[in-house]
């Protein structure tokens, strides 16, 4: 992937068939990702990229949409995942 356009689709991709795991007709990522290996050596690398850059992408927007910075919203995020963990272990 050369562009930020293919490494975001290809984010978009990976990350849909990893939320379909958790849906009731769930089990595309073994699939998807079996297909991309035999497609592409470098697979795992590409799809890592690719959630990067989606990722970075999806964090930008949701700082610029709350007017704060990258690093708050990551900090928001850690802690509600943190609080999240704390309420399952109860």
């Amino acid at each position: 992937m050369t562009n930020d356009y293919d490494r975001i689709r290809g984010g978009i991709e990976f990350m849909t068939a990893y939320l379909t795991e958790h849906t009731p007709d769930g089990g595309m990522l073994a699939e998807y990702l079996h297909d991309r290996r035999t497609e592409e050596p470098m697979a795992a690398e590409q799809l890592l990229d690719g959630t990067a850059a989606l990722c970075a992408l999806l964090l930008r927007q949701l700082a610029h949409d709350n007017g704060t910075t990258d690093q708050a919203v990551l900090q928001e995020v850690a802690r509600a995942s943190h609080r999240s963990e704390q309420k399952s272990g109860e």
